[in-house]
């Protein structure tokens, strides 16, 4: 093979890596951040306790007139 044909050949693989390497930074870029398992854990076990919890009890009023 000669050389000219092997240079034609290298430039064109290279080629292909750059455009698969770009299609793929694109897709991340499009991607949401995935936040790391701690976060995830911690923000559900919040929800679930606050589930778990419920509503907070009415805080108790003075009667409007006395029984006697």
């Amino acid at each position: 093979m000669n050389t000219h044909l092997e240079g034609w050949l290298v430039s064109e693989r290279l080629e292909e890596a750059r455009a698969f390497s770009a299609r793929e930074a694109l897709l991340r870029s499009l991607r949401p951040e995935r936040q790391p398992v701690r976060v995830v854990l911690g923000l559900s076990l919040i929800r679930i306790g606050r589930w778990l919890a419920g509503r907070a009890p009415r805080a108790a009023r003075e009667p409007k007139r006395a029984m006697a």
